[in-house]
């Protein structure tokens, strides 16, 4: 539904920018809108470097026209469904893009997400671009941000970056153990108690002893351990020895155990009738951190649904003995249809209860903090919800700034010491052949970026030995910058006496240049963070993405 509801604004139409449009119409997103300076004459020898600006005549001779006109027409031909329009400027450098994108706000629906996809764009109008997305920043104050995908093919050397300052995660679909509470006591849990008790598995059948689910094994196995050790109603099971003999009361009960699945099923999850399920470290750190943002008096501050939702967790937790809600949901396992709905009722009806619990506590908020003057979205009961379901996988995103990462700005010198250590502990483990890590590369292009900044266009326009020597020279300066300059790594790759500049002599090579079968796999990459950012499901990537295309490698480093 976010999807379908969604908008892309591409500017600057290269062959990286129309792949990743292309799998964002196909699937069927909302509408596109693309932005661009350049005026072509379409011919077949255009789909050397973008499949998407061609003309289907080519009897008589055409005119030039908008390239952005031109990607449109052949975008919408993949699905008429979606919505394509298109703004040709003068000139990328010169254009307002703050009023550009209020423009394009005031067009759709209120309730509309908006991104932004930067493709093959140099550092000036790239920063500009940066700094009018990035909005009020992480303070989430004065004019909103727009979520920014930055895609970038040059020659053999792709990257993708994400720009978002405030991202939360409901749905980062995160695989985890389930959440049972099989430690919970009769008085805390007394509705799956008293199902258990309704079982007594010496009198089943051998079809039914079968068919019992492990949870229902698990607790009975407990109350026999409890039993066996003499010791209270409420102990569980801590040391390696105790663990064993549970392990061993379960084979215990099976009477056939290679052959009942159940059983077997019960072995292999015994952990979770002694150990709690903890809140992730993210979480706790969203929960710890969460007063704070209401209790900032700046009036200005944008509260989120994801906040409101964060404090109402809290003040659950702190007001139902440490226990977070129910999720509702119970894993697969061997079991007959009957006990099986029983225990998907018993778990639902619990979540239900916490689910509504929850609810009021939002609307407590919604009323303490709208007296206060602060602007408290509403919620719907769906996405409370979705909330509380998966509350173990909660996660926020919170990329640096594109002008922060290219200016070498840290916010602290605890953020430039842990930046800089995982760049370095990158050189630690690079590729089979140490020229192809892809960190490598990334320097070289972030040299040729550089290159740009100071003489307003790319090296290689003719490859001349001037060029090489100065994208070399920025190369030494990034290393300086990331600290890398004595790493081993470096020492015998770019720095390397036997390699005579052969990194900056590549990128030189390349002079910018387009291959498309690179735009698709970055164009592919940018797409499917721009989906994630879109829905706001599964986790997009906090750093950048390097392709390699020479080797066919990839990874991703945070700079």
């Amino acid at each position: 539904k976010l999807f379908h509801h969604a908008a892309v604004v591409l500017i600057n139409c290269t062959a990286s920018g129309t792949e990743t449009l292309k799998n964002l119409v196909l699937p069927g997103i909302g509408r596109f809108h693309i932005i661009d300076d350049k005026l072509v004459k379409p011919s077949r020898s255009n789909e050397f470097s973008n499949f998407f600006v061609y003309d289907h005549d080519e009897i008589q001779p055409k005119s030039q026209k908008s390239r952005a006109e031109i990607a449109t027409l052949h975008l919408q031909e993949l699905n008429p469904d979606v919505k394509g329009s298109y703004t040709s400027v003068d000139s990328l450098a010169t254009t307002d893009f703050s009023s550009l994108f209020t423009t394009i706000q005031k067009q759709l629906e209120s309730d509309t997400q908006i991104i932004v996809v930067a493709a093959d764009l140099p550092p000036p109008i790239l920063k500009t671009i940066a700094g009018v997305t990035w909005g009020g920043g992480r303070e989430r104050a004065s004019s909103p941000s727009i979520p920014l995908v930055i895609v970038k093919s040059f020659g053999l050397i792709g990257s993708v970056r994400v720009q978002v300052p405030y991202h939360p995660i409901v749905e980062s679909k995160r695989t985890s153990k389930p959440d049972l509470r099989l430690t919970l006591s009769k008085h805390e849990f007394p509705e799956l108690h008293q199902f258990v008790g309704e079982f007594n598995l010496d009198e089943l059948s051998n079809e039914a002893h079968g068919h019992v689910p492990f949870v229902i094994i698990l607790i009975k196995a407990l109350d026999k351990w409890r039993k066996s050790e003499n010791i209270g109603n409420e102990a569980l099971p801590k040391t390696f020895k105790e663990k064993s003999k549970f392990k061993e009361i379960i084979k215990s009960m099976a009477r056939d155990h290679n052959n009942e699945l159940n059983f077997q099923e019960a072995e292999q999850n015994d952990y979770l009738a002694y150990s709690i399920k903890e809140m992730s470290s993210e979480v706790q750190d969203l929960l710890s951190n969460i007063g704070d943002i209401f209790q900032n008096d700046k009036s200005c501050l944008e509260i989120s649904t994801f906040d409101v939702l964060l404090l109402a967790l809290k003040r659950f937790i702190e007001t139902n003995g440490g226990e977070p809600p129910f999720d509702g949901g119970i894993p697969d396992m061997t079991s007959a249809t009957q006990p099986y709905i029983r225990l998907q009722e018993i778990y639902k009806s619990r979540a239900e209860m916490d689910r509504m619990k929850i609810k009021g506590l939002v609307e407590d908020i919604v009323n303490e903090y709208s007296s206060k003057g602060l602007v408290i979205p509403s919620i719907s009961n769906e996405y409370i919800s979705t909330f509380c379901k998966n509350i173990h996988n909660l996660q926020l995103l919170q990329t640096r700034s594109f002008t922060e990462e290219f200016n070498f700005s840290y916010s602290s010198l605890e953020q430039k010491e842990e930046i800089l250590g995982d760049i370095a502990a990158a050189t630690y483990d690079p590729y089979e052949v140490p020229e192809h890590t892809p960190l490598l590369w990334f320097i070289a292009l972030r040299a040729c970026e550089a290159f740009y900044d100071e003489y307003g266009q790319y090296p290689g326009k003719k490859v001349t030995e001037s060029d090489v020597s100065s994208v070399h020279d920025h190369i030494i300066k990034i290393l300086q910058q990331f600290d890398l300059i004595n790493n081993d790594l470096i020492q015998s790759t770019i720095l390397s006496n036997d390699n005579d500049k052969s990194f900056a002599r590549e990128l030189v090579r390349y002079n910018n240049a387009e291959v498309h079968t690179v735009a698709s796999i970055v164009g592919g990459i940018a797409s499917q963070e721009a989906v994630k950012l879109v829905t706001k499901q599964y986790v997009p990537i906090s750093g950048t993405y390097i392709y390699n295309g020479i080797a066919g490698v990839a990874d991703v480093y945070t700079f």
